[in-house]
């Protein structure tokens, strides 16, 4: 069987691209950004699985789609949060507590109310935090998503251990 990792390599590259480009155009957060964020992981899997398919005209069982999808969701998590981090600490792009801080404020919530939310940032804007959520998210919703590339992309008869 051909090599996959030049597959999870492009899988990979399409979250941090994605992940990035969400975090550049919506800075402010808020709704569309939970809902695509969300999907940059699935990307993962279905672009690795969907360039391995294709480039190799084969079919591939769930579970090695899986398990590509697991493998590009972990790298493209890793780096992009990486890269957010940077930006951050570059004044690129906004600190999220920060953010969040004048948000509230903007809102009109009370000094009591907005201290008690900041804390709860504070907690999930550790660097250290952020990578493992984001490891771990990147990994299962890549898993998912690269099993289901591997239905989806199906060339053909089916694949053994379907």
């Amino acid at each position: 069987m051909p090599s996959k990792t030049q597959s999870i390599i492009i899988g990979a590259a399409a979250y941090v691209i994605l992940g990035v480009l969400i975090n550049f155009l919506f800075q402010g957060g808020g709704i569309t950004a939970g809902i695509l964020g969300c999907l940059i992981p699935f990307s993962s899997g279905l672009v690795a699985v969907w360039h391995y398919t294709a480039t190799h005209n084969l079919t591939i069982p769930a579970g090695q789609g899986a398990g590509m999808g697991a493998l590009a969701g972990l790298g493209g998590a890793v780096v992009a949060t990486i890269i957010v981090l940077a930006l951050i600490s570059a004044g690129i792009l906004p600190d999220p507590v920060e953010a969040a801080r004048l948000q509230m404020e903007s809102q009109g919530m009370s000094d009591e109310q907005i201290d008690g939310a900041v804390a709860m940032v504070e907690l999930f804007s550790n660097p250290v935090i952020d990578l493992a959520i984001g490891a771990v998210v990147g990994a299962l919703f890549g898993a998912i998503s690269g099993a289901i590339g591997a239905v989806i992309f199906k060339k053909g008869g089916d694949a053994e251990d379907f």
